[in-house]
C-alpha cells in the first residue's frame, strides 16, 4: 500500500536495478559459452559482452537532527511526571530515560529551537496536584490534561504562559477559584474546565477580554453573574450547564455568527431569551432547559434554519403560544418544551418539520387536538404530550407516523377510540393512561410485534383481556390497572415470557390465577390487587424464577399460603392482606431471605411465627395486625437490624417485648395495641433515633415512661393509654420537638403537668384523662397553637383557667378539662373554678372553642350564672317595690293636699267643680283663685301643673 501510495520511494528504486541487474548476469552467462565439435551442432558465434552499466545507489533522504530541548523545558516536565505520580501513568513512554530528548517524551510536543509547545496527556491517569513549574514554558501554546485525577487550584503562577490558547483541564478534581490574574493570557481562545470543582465568579478579566472562541465550565460550582462583555467574544461555543451562574441573555448574541453551541441548562439565567438570537444564524444547538427564563418563544427561532436542538423543558416561566414560525425549522431534531407554561393549540405547521425525531410538549398547558398534519411526519422516533390539555380523538393521520415508536398520551383528555390505522406504526410504548379512552382493547395491538409497554391504566376501556396478545413476544410491561377491564385473566398469556411488569390492580377481573403463568420467566412485579380474583394461589408460582413483588391483596383469595413459595429466592414483597388466606405461615417461606415487606395483615392466618424468619436480615415491613397469629415475638427478631415497620396489633401474640429493639437503627413505627404482650419497656426503647410511631395501647405493658425519651428527636406519636405504664410525666418529653400525639390516659401515672411540654410545639392531641394528675392547668400550655385535642377530665387538677389560656389554640376542636361522669373510674373529676373575667375570656377563644365554654369549668360556671341570676331578680324586684311604694306614698301626699285645699273654699267653688265639663282638668291657684282650663284629649296626669 506504501509502494502504490508513493511510487519514487526508495523500495521501487531498489526493486528496479535489482530487476536490471539480474537481466545483465543472465546476458553475460550465455555469452560466455564454449564452441562446439565440427560435427556437432554449431555453436553461435560469440558476441561481444557489454559492459554492464553501473546502477547508481540511492541517496538516502536527509535525517533531520534531533532537537536540542531549551534550558528549563525538561525540568517542568520532570516536576509535571513527580507531582502527578508518573510512574503509575497509563502512557509515560520515554519519560525521565536521560538518552531520549524531553521533545520526544510521550504527549510532549517542541517547536525547532527546542520550546515546548504542546503537553497532550488526556485520560493518563495523572493524580495530583499541578506544579507552579508549568509556568516557566514561555512558548506553550497547549495544556491538555483532561479526565485525569488532578486536584489542588490553578497555580496562580501560570499567569506568566503569555503563547498559551488552549487549556483542556474538565473531568479533573481541580477546585478553588479561576485567578484574576489570567486576564494577562491575551491569546487564550479555549477554557475548558467542565466537570471540575471550580467555584467563585467568572473574572471578568480573564472571560471579557475579547477573544475567546470556547468555554466550558459545565456541572461546576461557578455562581454569580455572567459579565455582560463575555458576548463581545467571538464565541462559537459555551457551556455554562448546570451551574450557579445568574444574570441575563445579552442582545449581543445576536452578533455572534459563529456561534454554533449554546448551553445554559439547569442555571439561574432570567430575563427573557432576547429577538436578537436570529443574528446567531449558525447556532445549531441550544439547550436552555431548566433556566428562569420568561416570557414567550420568539417567532425569530424560525429564521434559525440550521438550529438542530432546542431544548426549553422545565423553564417554567416560559409562557405563550408556539409560534406558526416554527415551521422554519426543517432541519431541526429535538424539541422540548416539557413542563413549561406554553399555551394554545398545536400549530399545523408543525407538520413540515420533516427531519424531527423527539417532540416532547408534556406538562404543559398546550389544548385543542392533535392536528392531522401530525401525520406527515414520517421521522418521528417519540411524541410526548402527555398531562397535557389535549382533547378530541387520535386522528386516524397518525398512521403516517411511519417511524414513531414512542406514543405518550397519558393525563390528557384525549377520549374516543384506538384508530386501527395504529397497526401501521413501529411503536416500542403506547401510553395513554389516565385519558378519557373508551371502548375495548383492539386486537390490532397483537400486529405491533416491537411493542414492549402498554398502558390503559385508570381509562374507560372495558371489554376483556384479549388472548391475542400473547403474541407481542416483546411485551415487557402491561398496565390496566384502574380500567373497567372485566373477565378472566387469558390462558394465552403464558407465552409471554418477556413480560417484565403485570399491573391488573382495581379492575373487574375474576376468576382464578391461571397455573401455567409460571411460564413468565421474566416475570418482576405482578399487582393483581382490588379485584374480584377469587381460588387459591397456585403451588406452580414457585416457579416464577425473577419475580420481585407479588401482590393479591383486597381479593377473594382463598386456601393457605404454598410452601412452593419458599423457592422464590428473588422474592422482595409478597402483599396478601385483607384477602380469605387461613392456615399458618409455612415455614420454607423463611427461605426468601431477600424479603423487603411482608404484608399479611387482615386475613384469616393463625399459628405462630415460624423461626425461619431469622434469615430476613433485609426486612424492612413486617405487618401481621388482625389476623390470629398468636405465640410470642420469636428471639429472631432481635437480629431484624434494617426493620423499619411492625405492626402486630389486635393480635393473641403475646410475650415481651423483643430485648434487641435497642438495635433497631431503622425502625420508624412499632404498633403492639391490643395484644396481651407484657413486660417493661425495654432498656433500649430510647435509642432509637429514627422512631416515629409507638403504640403499646390496651397491653400489659409497665414501667416508668424514662427521661431519656427526650432524646428521641424523631417521635411523632406516643400511645400508651390503659396501659399499666406509670410513673410520672417527664418534663424531657417538651424536648421531642416533632411530638404530635401524646396518649396515656386510664393509667397509673401520677404527678404534676410538665410545664415544658409547651416547648413540643407541633403537639396537636393531648389525651391524659383518667388518670392520677394533680396540681394546676400550666399556663405555658396557651402557647401550643397547633393543638387540636386537649383531653384532661378524672383527674385531680385544680385551680382557674388561667386567662387567655386558649387564645392562641387556634386548631383546638375538642377541649375537655371536666367531664360529668358516673363512671367508677372517673370518680376524681377535676375542679376548676373561672376566672373573673370569664366572659372576656370566652369571647376571645377561637371560634370552634365558643360551644365549649358551658364544659369548661362546667359547675363553677353555671353556679356563677344562676347566683347572678337570682341576685339580679332580687335586686329589679326590691327597686321595683322600692318605686311602687315612693309612688303610692307620693299619690297619697298630693291627694291629701289637694282635698284638704278644696274642702277650704266656698260653696261656690265646690258648686263650679260639680259643674265642670268631664275630663276638663282643674287649675286651683293658692287655694283661693280658681278658674277652668280648656279641655284636652290627654288624661295623662303629666300634662297637669299644680
Amino acid at each position: 500500500q506504501d509502494t502504490l501510495e508513493r511510487p519514487h520511494s526508495h523500495e521501487m528504486r531498489y526493486l528496479c536495478v535489482l530487476v536490471a541487474t539480474l537481466a545483465g548476469a543472465s546476458a553475460q552467462t550465455t555469452a560466455a559459452a564454449p564452441a562446439a565439435p565440427p560435427d556437432a551442432v554449431a555453436a553461435p558465434k560469440p558476441t561481444p559482452v557489454p559492459t554492464p552499466v553501473p546502477t547508481p545507489e540511492p541517496t538516502p533522504e536527509p535525517t533531520p537532527a534531533p532537537i536540542v530541548p531549551a534550558r528549563g523545558q525538561c525540568e517542568a516536565l520532570q516536576t509535571l511526571f513527580e507531582k502527578t505520580r508518573g510512574a503509575s501513568w497509563q502512557n509515560n513512554t520515554g519519560w525521565m530515560t536521560t538518552h531520549v530528548s524531553c521533545c520526544k517524551w510521550h504527549g510532549i510536543t517542541c517547536d525547532a529551537e527546542g520550546f515546548i509547545t504542546k503537553i497532550e496527556l488526556p485520560f493518563n491517569k495523572l493524580a495530583g496536584v499541578l506544579p507552579d513549574d508549568i509556568g516557566g514554558l514561555a512558548r506553550l501554546e497547549n495544556l491538555q490534561l483532561d479526565h485525569n485525577s488532578i486536584s489542588g487550584t490553578l497555580p496562580r503562577a501560570w499567569d506568566s504562559l503569555a503563547a498559551l490558547e488552549y487549556v483542556f483541564l474538565g473531568g479533573t478534581f481541580i477546585s478553588g477559584t479561576i485567578p484574576p490574574e489570567y486576564g494577562s493570557l491575551k491569546r487564550m481562545v479555549n477554557w475548558d474546565l467542565g466537570v471540575t470543582s471550580i467555584s467563585g465568579t467568572l473574572p471578568e478579566s480573564v472571560i471579557g477580554k475579547g477573544g475567546l472562541h470556547y468555554v466550558n465550565v459545565a456541572l461546576t460550582q461557578v455562581s454569580g453573574t455572567i459579565p455582560h462583555k463575555f458576548f463581545q467574544n467571538p464565541l462559537d461555543y459555551v457551556n455554562f450547564g448546570r451551574t450557579s451562574l445568574s444574570g441575563t441573555i445579552s442582545d449581543a448574541i445576536g452578533k455572534l455568527d459563529q456561534l454554533d453551541h449554546f448551553y445554559m441548562e439547569h442555571t439561574a439565567v432570567s430575563g427573557t431569551l432576547p429577538d436578537s438570537i436570529k443574528g446567531a444564524r449558525r447556532l445549531y444547538d441550544l439547550d436552555l432547559e431548566g433556566a428562569r427564563l420568561s416570557g414567550t418563544l420568539p417567532p425569530e427561532l424560525g429564521e434559525m434554519t440550521r438550529l438542530d436542538y432546542v431544548h426549553f423543558g422545565k423553564c417554567v416561566g416560559i409562557s405563550g403560544t408556539i409560534p406558526q414560525t416554527i415551521a422554519g425549522l426543517t432541519r431541526v431534531d429535538y424539541i422540548d418544551l416539557e413542563s413549561t407554561k406554553v399555551s394554545g393549540t398545536i400549530p399545523p405547521e408543525m407538520g413540515y418539520l420533516h427531519g424531527i425525531d423527539f417532540l416532547y410538549m408534556e406538562e404543559t398547558q398546550i389544548s385543542g387536538t392533535i392536528p392531522p398534519q401530525m401525520g406527515k411526519l414520517e421521522q418521528l422516533d417519540i411524541l410526548y404530550l402527555d398531562d397535557t390539555k389535549i382533547s378530541g380523538t387520535i386522528p386516524k393521520e397518525i398512521g403516517g407516523m411511519n417511524g414513531l415508536d414512542f406514543l405518550y398520551l397519558g393525563g390528557t383528555k384525549i377520549s374516543g377510540t384506538i384508530p386501527r390505522e395504529i397497526k401501521e406504526l413501529e411503536l416500542d410504548s403506547l401510553h395513554v393512561g389516565r385519558s378519557e379512552l373508551s371502548g375495548t382493547l383492539p386486537p390490532e395491538l397483537a400486529t405491533l410485534d416491537a411493542l414492549d409497554y402498554i398502558n390503559f391504566g385508570r381509562t374507560k376501556m372495558t371489554g376483556t383481556l384479549p388472548p391475542e396478545l400473547a403474541k407481542l413476544k416483546n411485551l415487557d410491561y402491561l398496565y390496566l390497572d384502574g380500567s373497567l377491564i372485566s373477565g378472566t385473566l387469558p390462558e394465552e398469556w403464558n407465552d409471554l415470557e418477556e413480560l417484565d411488569i403485570l399491573c391488573l390492580n382495581a379492575t373487574k377481573i375474576s376468576g382464578t390465577l391461571p397455573p401455567k403463568y409460571y411460564k413468565m420467566r421474566r416475570l418482576d412485579f405482578m399487582y393483581i390487587e382490588e379485584n374480584a380474583l377469587s381460588g387459591t394461589i397456585p403451588p406452580q408460582y414457585g416457579k416464577l424464577e425473577a419475580i420481585d413483588f407479588l401482590s393479591f391483596d383486597n381479593t377473594r383469595l382463598s386456601g393457605t399460603i404454598p410452601p412452593e413459595m419458599g423457592k422464590l429466592d428473588r422474592l422482595k414483597d409478597l402483599d396478601l392482606d385483607f384477602t380469605r388466606i387461613s392456615g399458618t405461615i409455612p415455614p420454607e417461606l423463611g427461605d426468601c431471605d431477600n424479603f423487603y415487606e411482608l404484608d399479611l395483615d387482615s386475613t384469616f392466618l393463625s399459628g405462630t411465627i415460624p423461626d425461619s424468619f431469622a434469615k430476613f436480615d433485609n426486612l424492612f415491613d413486617l405487618e401481621m395486625d388482625h389476623t390470629q397469629i398468636s405465640g410470642t415475638l420469636p428471639k429472631v427478631f432481635d437480629k431484624m437490624a434494617r426493620l423499619s415497620l411492625l405492626y402486630v396489633h389486635d393480635t393473641p401474640i403475646s410475650g415481651t417485648l423483643p430485648h434487641g429493639i435497642g438495635k433497631w437503627d431503622n425502625v420508624e413505627e412499632l404498633n403492639f395495641k391490643n395484644t396481651p404482650i407484657s413486660g417493661t419497656l425495654p432498656s433500649g426503647f430510647t435509642t432509637l433515633d429514627h422512631l416515629e410511631h409507638f403504640d403499646v395501647s390496651s397491653t400489659r405493658i409497665s414501667g416508668v415512661l424514662p427521661r431519656a425519651m427526650g432524646n428521641m428527636n424523631d417521635l411523632k406519636k406516643f400511645m400508651a393509654s390503659s396501659s399499666s405504664v406509670s410513673g410520672f410525666l417527664p418534663s424531657e418529653l417538651g424536648h421531642i420537638g416533632k411530638l404530635e400525639w401524646l396518649s396515656a390516659s386510664y393509667t397509673p401515672i401520677s404527678g404534676t403537668l410538665p410545664k415544658k411540654l409547651e416547648q413540643a410545639g407541633d403537639l396537636e392531641h393531648i389525651n391524659l384523662h383518667s388518670m392520677q394528675l394533680s396540681g394546676t392547668l400550666p399556663p405555658e400550655w396557651g402557647r401550643l397553637k397547633h393543638l387540636e385535642k386537649l383531653s384532661l377530665y378524672g383527674n385531680k387538677i385544680s385551680g382557674s383557667l388561667p386567662i387567655g389560656f386558649l387564645e392562641r389554640m387556634r386548631d383546638l376542636k375538642s377541649c375537655e378539662l371536666t367531664k360529668a361522669t358516673t363512671d367508677a373510674l372517673e370518680w376524681n373529676t377535676n375542679h376548676f373554678y373561672c376566672a373573673a373575667d370569664v366572659h372576656e375570656t370566652f369571647a376571645s377563644y377561637p371560634a370552634a372553642c365558643v360551644p365549649l365554654q358551658y364544659q369548661i369549668c362546667a359547675a363553677d360556671y353555671w353556679i356563677a350564672q344562676l347566683a347572678g341570676a337570682a341576685v339580679g331578680t332580687l335586686l329589679v324586684l326590691g327597686l321595683l317595690v322600692f318605686c311602687a311604694k315612693k309612688a303610692r306614698d307620693n299619690y297619697i301626699r298630693k291627694r291629701s293636699k289637694l282635698l284638704n285645699e278644696v274642702t277650704s273654699t266656698s260653696a261656690t267653688v265646690l258648686s263650679d267643680l260639680s259643674d265642670r265639663k268631664a275630663g276638663a282638668p282643674v287649675v286651683i291657684v293658692d287655694g283661693k283663685s280658681m278658674g277652668l282650663a280648656k279641655a284636652t284629649d290627654s288624661s295623662d296626669p303629666r300634662h297637669c301643673d299644680e
